[in-house]
C-alpha cells in the first residue's frame, strides 16, 4: 500500500511543474494584440479581441455588422447595422446617444451629430468590441466611412 502523504506531495510536485511551465510559455510566446504600440490607443477607446476569455464570452454578431446594445454588457435593446444601409440616425431605434455597448464584424464609423454639423466621429473595424462603451453616450449615427 503507497503512503498518501507521499502520493499528495506527488500530485502537488506535478501541479506546481504544470504552473511553471504554462508562465514560462505565456512569457515566451511575446505582447499580445493589445500589446502592441499600434494597438495601444485603440484599445484605450474601444477593447480589441485578444483571444482572452472575454472575446470567448462575446455575443453573436453575424457577419458584415455593428451589432449595438442600449446596455452595458450587451444587454437591452439591439440594433444591428450593416454597411448596405449607409448611413442610419440611431434615434428611431431608441439608441441616439444611448449606445453601451457593441461588437464589430464590419467596417463602419460612429458618429456624435450635434446640429447643424457633425461631431467626434470613431471608426470601428472588424473584431473591434467594448462591454462598456463611453464614447456611444454620444453616437447618434452609424455609418460606412468616417
Amino acid at each position: 500500500m503507497r503512503n498518501p502523504v507521499s502520493m499528495r506531495k506527488r500530485a502537488i510536485g506535478a501541479l506546481l511543474a504544470s504552473a511553471a511551465l504554462t508562465t514560462v510559455t505565456l512569457a515566451a510566446a511575446g505582447p499580445t494584440h493589445a500589446e502592441t504600440p499600434a494597438a495601444r490607443h485603440r484599445v484605450t477607446t474601444v477593447e480589441s479581441a485578444t483571444g482572452t476569455a472575454e472575446a470567448a464570452a462575446l455575443p453573436y454578431c453575424a457577419p458584415n455588422r455593428i451589432c449595438v446594445w442600449s446596455e452595458p454588457h450587451y444587454q437591452g435593446t439591439r440594433y444591428d447595422w450593416s454597411p448596405d444601409q449607409g448611413n442610419v440616425f440611431l434615434g428611431p431605434h431608441g439608441l441616439a446617444d444611448k449606445v453601451a455597448s457593441f461588437v464589430s464584424t464590419a467596417r463602419g464609423c460612429f458618429e456624435d451629430a450635434p446640429p447643424p454639423q457633425p461631431g467626434a466621429r470613431r471608426e470601428v473595424n472588424p473584431g473591434d468590441h467594448s462591454s462598456d462603451y463611453l464614447f456611444g453616450r454620444k453616437v447618434d449615427r452609424i455609418k460606412p466611412a468616417c
